[in-house]
């Protein structure tokens, strides 16, 4: 048996907490601000709101979220490209905001030169859903119903116009037989509202917007973008498993923040961001959503960023969709 002497003992919260308590000397002592592009009530959000508890909890400051909704989310990186650079603003970001550089000429940010990557947050699948209205249990069941519909119900609804969240909908209704019309919403609650209703009769979205609905009877996710069934959804299929490889999407979620951050601010947020992710009860509430946790270095985060925007590129180029205004 080892055991410890006191002067061990006495000395392991320096030796241990020595990150901690140096990330806690070069962090803002008046608080962060957490912007998202998406309104109150979606997935962002409320991944959001269980990451800002966590990490307040973690660095006992205030955590705050800001939201600032609008077309694929673009706001947040307007917000850091005027941030201060003291690290008290940070932005929670999807790939369906990133991809938005490629897809609108006017897009207002690059993801890559004007914010700073931190650290992955995780990753997701985008989901097709149905409203329980149709009656329809399966994919090859809404492609039936779609070739007999009148052209008004040939459409679905999403929140992220010219991303791939949208153009899985186009791809979904290609693979049908069927071109589909997409219609926008401002954030998931108000989607998720007429689909129970019927007033739309399918969306494409994150499956972190759509996971707790499914559960809830509120409407029904026929088919996830990835190539594994999700833990937290066993009962939905993917597009790999029904024979639709081509459809397959990898979508992530990472922290940014604005460029001018010295490099001791960065590595701090790093590392307190990767810890409060990390934490096993965060990890466990984000998986109950949908999203499945992965961190990383800012150095990683940024490969990963360039690679993908470069595989974007490709994909978009593949299905003939060229950026517009």
């Amino acid at each position: 048996m080892v055991r410890l002497s006191r002067r061990t003992l006495l000395a392991a919260p320096a030796l241990f907490g020595g990150a901690e308590a140096r990330a806690q000397g070069v962090l803002p002592a008046r608080g962060v601000r957490i912007i998202i592009g998406y309104p109150v009530g979606g997935g962002t959000d409320e991944m959001a709101r269980v990451i800002a508890a966590a990490l307040q909890r973690r660095i006992t400051r205030p955590v705050t979220i800001e939201n600032r909704p609008g077309a694929a989310g673009a706001a947040v990186g307007e917000v850091l490209k005027k941030a201060p650079t003291d690290g008290s603003v940070l932005g929670f970001i999807p790939t369906a905001t990133l991809i938005g550089r490629l897809t609108t000429k006017s897009f207002p940010f690059n993801p890559q030169t004007d914010i700073m990557p931190l650290t992955l947050a995780g990753s997701y699948a985008t989901g097709f859903a149905v409203s329980r209205k149709l009656n329809v249990a399966s994919l090859a069941d809404y492609g039936k119903w779609l070739q007999a519909a009148p052209p008004e119900d040939a459409r679905f609804g999403t929140t992220s116009l010219q991303s791939f969240t949208h153009y899985f909908g186009l791809m979904i209704g290609k693979t049908l037989g069927r071109s589909l019309q997409a219609v926008y919403y401002k954030g998931a609650s108000p989607l998720v509202a007429d689909l129970e209703q019927g007033k739309v009769p399918a969306a494409s979205s994150g499956l972190t917007s759509l996971l707790q609905h499914h559960r809830g009877s509120r409407l029904r996710v026929l088919v996830s973008s990835g190539n594994q069934r999700s833990k937290m959804a066993p009962d939905i299929p993917t597009v790999v498993e029904l024979g639709y490889p081509a459809l397959e999407l990898h979508n992530w979620y990472a922290f940014f923040g604005p460029t001018g951050l010295s490099p001791e601010v960065a590595a701090a947020w790093e590392g307190e961001l990767r810890a409060t992710l990390e934490a096993r009860e965060t990890t466990e509430l984000l998986t109950q959503l949908g999203l499945d946790v992965e961190t990383s270095t800012s150095e990683q985060c940024a490969k990963r960023l360039a690679a993908d925007m470069a595989r974007w590129q490709t994909m978009l180029d593949t299905l003939g969709i060229q950026a517009t205004n």
